[in-house]
């Protein structure tokens, strides 16, 4: 996966969680329904827990269920 596809997914992700998608599952079929062709639920998982949980861009406030951190906000300024 190119860096490019990374950003976008993890913008993608982000966004979803923003509007009010919070829960995994929600996220991982929005993401992967939103016409990117490299997003699978696979590279869906590997960015959210991987990259956006795991570096503290997205945190978990229930079982299933996440929010955006403040950190979370200023990369998705960035990716915008």
């Amino acid at each position: 996966m190119k860096d490019r596809e990374r950003d976008v997914l993890r913008k993608t992700i982000l966004e979803l969680i923003k509007k009010g998608h919070s829960h995994y599952t929600d996220i991982e079929k929005k993401a992967v329904a939103s016409c990117l062709r490299f997003a699978t639920s696979n590279t869906v998982r590997k960015q959210f827990y991987g990259y956006l949980l795991a570096n503290g861009y997205v945190e978990r406030i229930g079982r299933g269920v996440y929010k955006v951190t403040e950190k979370g906000e200023r990369l998705l300024e960035i990716l915008n």
